[in-house]
């Protein structure tokens, strides 16, 4: 049997050798006399949710949360709240009216981060938020939540410069599928197509020929429409002048209703009399949030073609959609 009361002994010991030793060793010092005194909290270190915007100069415009709601689903104890901001006529602005975080019932447990498609939320590291209120104060606002991503990069510049090259990649990628292909050189255009600029010759019906009046009276209308030459007397299409780059016919749009700005009636009508697949897209939500596990299109080619049972997994188009989908489906 061991000495009565050895481990409380023990322990005094060891808080003896800290209390002497914090007079001449600062790293034994347990305690700093906070408010005054602060330690520098690690990078890794987390407390409650905010918004990350991108310009000083206009905030609400340049945050990059676009109300897809898919953090308010995933939370938790659902402490997130979002409405999506609509102009006059009612069009979606793809930005928050109202996002509201209950800080009473949040835990800090940065699911909201992970579930993120466009890096728009971030834990940040004040975890001094005592308020005299016990129901509104601990409500943060839209307003309340909105930082900068300077504000990002000072309390976690690892992760925030690593979040800011993924998306200038992102944004690069964008706009090299968005780029027109570059214009040919007025001379490799000449060279490749010397046959196109050249034009046909004019059909002249010889005046021997044995044919009536009315035969060459309709000769002369219509044969140089169905050979494709210009008729006798008139004049051939002028060619550009060399140097002078070809006017270029508009490009169409494969898919016209991938604008969220779009309402979703004014996406339905540019669908018509397209495919099922088509028009199940233009009745998605057009965020590519990949809140459904796909992007817009690949959710409707899901559904089209049966591998995806579940139309109600469009987050931001909520009801309207899974509405616009029934009607499509039949389900």
């Amino acid at each position: 049997m061991g000495l009565l009361g050895k481990g409380l002994l023990d322990g005094m010991v060891v808080t003896a050798r800290n209390f002497v030793g914090s007079y001449f060793d600062k790293e034994r010092l347990t305690t700093v006399q906070y408010p005054e005194e602060r330690i520098k909290l690690p990078e890794n270190s987390r407390s409650f949710p905010f918004l990350v915007y991108d310009k000083d100069s206009d905030p609400i415009a340049t945050m990059r949360c676009v109300a897809c709601k898919i953090c308010e689903i995933e939370c938790p104890p659902q402490c997130i709240y979002i409405v999506m901001d609509r102009n006059e006529a009612g069009k979606p602005n793809q930005r928050p009216k109202v996002f509201d975080i209950d800080i009473s019932v949040c835990m800090q447990c940065q699911i909201c981060v992970e579930v993120c498609p466009f890096e728009a939320i971030k834990m940040d590291t004040d975890y001094e938020k005592a308020k005299f209120g016990r129901f509104d104060d601990l409500v943060e606002h839209l307003d309340d939540l909105l930082k900068s991503n300077e504000y990002y990069h000072s309390i976690h510049p690892t992760e925030a410069a690593a979040v800011d090259a993924k998306l200038e990649a992102e944004a690069k990628k964008k706009a090299a599928k968005k780029a027109p292909a570059p214009a040919a050189k007025p001379a490799e255009a000449k060279a490749a197509a010397p046959a196109a600029a050249a034009p046909k010759a004019a059909i002249a019906i010889p005046a021997d020929a044995p044919f009536t009046a009315e035969q060459r009276e309709w000769l002369t209308k219509n044969l140089p429409a169905i050979v494709g030459a210009p008729a006798t007397g008139a004049a051939p299409a002028a060619a550009p002048a060399e140097g002078a780059p070809a006017e270029a016919a508009p490009a169409a749009t494969d898919d016209p209703w991938h604008d969220p700005g779009l309402s979703l009636p004014e996406r339905m009508k540019l669908a018509e009399g397209k495919s099922l697949a088509e028009k199940l897209f233009a009745a998605m939500a057009q965020t590519d949030c990949h809140a459904c596990g796909y992007d817009c299109k690949g959710y409707a080619e899901a559904i089209a073609s049966g591998a995806e049972p579940d139309i109600s997994l469009c987050v931001p188009g909520a009801a309207e959609t899974e509405a616009e989908l029934k009607k499509l489906t039949g389900k």
